[in-house]
């Protein structure tokens, strides 16, 4: 029997986890929400998380609603 051996890339390497909440309240982006700016002109999808907030033209942007979903009567 004859065993083989497989050397890893840095293609194999697992994606490392995403970053814990910031402690205390700290400003924080977080994954899959949506920042709209004060004006709702400019959208953003978050694709990875982490501390500090986003901001357009200086002024923070807001996590966006999530919209209702109809009703399934």
């Amino acid at each position: 029997m004859t065993s083989t051996t497989r050397s890893h890339s840095s293609n194999d390497t697992p994606p490392a986890e995403p970053p814990a909440p910031p402690p205390g309240g700290e400003a924080a982006t977080l994954i899959g929400e949506r920042y709209v700016n004060a004006a709702e002109t400019l959208e953003l999808l978050c694709t990875s998380s982490g501390t500090g907030e986003l901001s357009c033209d200086g002024t923070p942007m807001a996590l966006k609603a999530a919209k209702p979903l109809p009703a399934s009567d």
